[in-house]
């Protein structure tokens, strides 16, 4: 055997060397289905359960208008793939859409209530038979099937709850002026967040006359759209360390106007930075040294404490909130600085939670008071809705108060995320598994 022959064959004996495979891309996140459509689908199942015999009517009560057509407008189709040839009515009254059901042909009638409460969408009826035996003669008896109960949620998302607080259209009364109504607030999931929010922020920073929902993390900021999509984000990993972060995810955020750009800070860091959103992406600006809490106040972080101190002010600060020239500070105890006009005396408060806000929600030009609940682990956390209109506003019946989903409701901010004379609250949760969400409450129709 030839030497060049015996080298070979000792090569292909010796093991290959481990080959570097080209690394997978990475996981995309699937967006959650739409709400509306997850609730179609649970529904059409609980009506295919029932076996109705086609056609099968579909009558709908509860929630604004466009939100009963759009619903009715998907469970239709997946009846109509399975053969069961539905038809929406429209009747005065259940009573009357079964009457209805029977004169058009229907076999079965499916009859729902829709509703948007504690987050969730809700869809509560029944499925019943329509075919009316020979040998009853006049008298309209039902037949033993089907016979069901329809019981279905799902958690809201922000498009349904957009849906569910269209106002239905009513006649002008120009002679009548038209009185702010009382807020009436529906409320949905708007994103979920892998971290607890440390601050947030609303403001149009593309300049299409509507908010985006600004998020800060402990190291990152996020934003999102109206509709609860993920704009942009941007790493706050390249500024340097700060010299006493606080245990708890802590920050400002503020937008700043012409052009619109967004000032954010975190305890983490101790720098800030000055963002603008360009093309889909934040883009850094400058640097910050000091936390900004509005376009014209900056305040100094307490260090290793989730408070503020504010020039002039001699108490801590946890929340500051501006709204129409009224001003409002609360304190590391639940008090409150209330400065209804510049330059006069604050109005003391107490009761007041980490997240508060000023905002105007009924569009009547003054702004309304909005707070959280003082307590440190409350169960759940309820979000109250004052007046502002002289003195102390929580010595009054709050206009409106509703329950908050699980978690530590430590942010509260306003946005106008639509473009009406409306404005939305969205709210930061510190979920109990170390997570986040932002928690959307809008006007719903009256």
């Amino acid at each position: 055997m030839s030497r060049a022959l015996a080298a070979a064959l000792l090569l292909a004996a010796l093991p290959a060397p481990a080959a570097n495979p080209t690394p997978p891309p990475p996981a995309q996140a699937t967006p959650a289905e739409p709400a509306l459509e997850r609730l179609a689908q649970a529904v059409a199942t609980d009506v295919r359960a029932a076996k109705p015999e086609a056609p099968v009517a579909l009558y709908f009560t509860g929630g604004a208008p466009e939100l009963r057509r759009a619903f009715g407008t998907l469970l239709a189709s997946r009846l109509a793939s399975v053969g069961l040839a539905p038809v929406v009515l429209e009747a005065p009254s259940p009573e009357a859409a079964e009457a209805l059901a029977r004169e058009q042909g229907a076999r079965a009638l499916v009859r729902l209530t829709l509703a948007v409460e504690a987050g969730e969408l809700r869809a509560n009826g029944d499925v019943l038979g329509t075919w009316v035996n020979f040998w009853s003669g006049r008298t309209a008896t039902r037949p033993p099937s089907p016979a069901a109960a329809v019981a279905q949620a799902v958690t809201a998302d922000a498009p349904a709850l957009a849906l569910a607080a269209v106002e239905p259209s009513r006649s002008p009364t120009p002679t009548t002026p038209e009185q702010p109504r009382p807020p009436r607030l529906l409320g949905a999931s708007l994103a979920r967040l892998s971290h607890p929010p440390a601050a947030l922020a609303a403001g149009d920073l593309d300049g299409d006359g509507k908010d985006e929902v600004i998020a800060l993390t402990a190291r990152e900021v996020l934003v999102f759209s109206a509709t609860g999509q993920l704009v942009a984000e941007r790493s706050l990993e390249v500024l340097p360390p700060g010299p006493a972060p606080t245990r708890e995810p802590f920050g400002a955020l503020a937008v700043l106007s012409g052009p619109p750009r967004l000032a954010a800070f975190s305890t983490r860091f101790a720098q800030g930075e000055v963002l603008s959103l360009e093309g889909g992406a934040l883009r850094g600006v400058a640097r910050l040294e000091a936390p900004q809490l509005s376009p014209d106040t900056r305040a100094s972080f307490v260090p290793g404490q989730t408070a503020f101190t504010l020039p002039g002010v001699q108490n801590r600060v946890t929340t500051f909130s501006t709204a129409q020239s009224r001003v409002l500070l609360v304190h590391p105890d639940g008090t409150a600085s209330f400065f209804p006009r510049p330059s006069v005396a604050p109005v003391p408060l107490s009761g007041l939670g980490a997240g508060s806000a000023l905002g105007d929600l009924d569009g009547d030009g003054t702004p309304e008071l909005l707070t959280t609940s003082p307590e440190l682990q409350p169960s759940p956390d309820v979000l109250r809705v004052f007046r502002t209109n002289g003195g102390d506003p929580t010595a009054h019946e709050p206009l409106w108060q509703g329950p908050l989903p699980a978690g530590r409701a430590l942010q509260v901010v306003t946005a106008n995320l639509d473009g009406d004379r409306y404005r939305e609250v969205v709210v930061g949760l510190t979920k109990p598994d170390g997570t986040g969400e932002l928690f959307l409450l809008r006007q719903g129709a009256p």
